[in-house]
């Protein structure tokens, strides 16, 4: 049951299928679209280097894809297999799943929705554990924990900071860098933006093999020495980069 649950979420090429999921999605800016679309072409690099024949959307650009959210399965659990596993029908499974928001997108809205199209499917949805008498009577029961989650926050490209910011930097460093509307990573920008009325850009530093939230995770030093430069290069040609060029 947990299988076709999962599977009912989304389609093979990621789209994820719950009815007015995407209602709320920001629609992407120009100036995001052809950022996205000059973005460094790593596809087919990043699909060797993790042993991947083929990704989702027909091999859409990563730097597009999220631009959209997503829906992951982080981890299934029941029973047991190999030397442990036993001739016995297991009571329970467990699905861990991350949804990732994009600007406009709430966690409570986004709660109702997949809950209503659970409903939709014929499961009895429920928060706390079911008792024996649920059991009996509700064939189909699942049960959802919620975490707090919370909402997207994307900086326009074109405000005179943003523009101020690439500025400094290519100033500084001498080379241009590569400018992407939005990272893929759950960060609690919103919480900045909600609580100073300012825009908040990410400038990260982190090599694409850095193992983020695993074993062995780690900073490659030559990063962190480019790293120290960038930063420095901000903090000395922000100021008179916002006024160097047109915005």
């Amino acid at each position: 049951m947990l299988a076709r649950l999962v599977a009912g979420l989304r389609d093979e090429d990621g789209r994820i299928l719950v009815p007015g999921f995407y209602d709320d999605v920001r629609p992407a800016t120009d100036a995001e679209r052809q950022a996205a679309a000059a973005a460094p072409d790593v596809e087919a690099a990043l699909r060797r280097e993790v042993a991947l024949a083929a990704t989702e959307a027909g091999g859409a650009r990563l730097a597009e894809r999220i631009l959209l959210p997503a829906l992951n399965v982080r981890g299934l659990e029941s029973g047991h297999v190999g030397a442990a596993a036993v001739n016995a029908i297991p009571t329970e499974a467990h699905a861990s799943i991350d949804i990732r928001l994009v600007p406009d997108q709430t966690p409570a809205t986004v709660r109702e929705k997949v809950e209503s199209h659970l409903r939709a499917q014929g499961y009895t949805v429920v928060h706390d554990a079911p008792d024996l008498e649920a059991r009996r009577t509700q064939p189909r029961i699942v049960r959802l924990v919620w975490g707090a989650g919370y909402p997207a926050a994307r900086t326009a490209m074109d405000l005179p900071v943003s523009r101020a910011l690439v500025r400094a930097l290519e100033a500084g460093l001498g080379a241009p860098v590569v400018r992407l509307p939005t990272l893929g990573g759950s960060v609690p920008m919103y919480l900045f933006q909600q609580k100073t009325g300012r825009p908040v850009i990410g400038l990260p530093i982190a090599n694409h093999d850095d193992n983020q939230h695993a074993a062995n995770e780690n900073l490659r030093l030559q990063n962190l020495w480019d790293g120290i430069e960038a930063y420095a290069a901000v903090l000395t040609g922000l100021g008179p980069g916002w006024h160097a060029g047109p915005d």
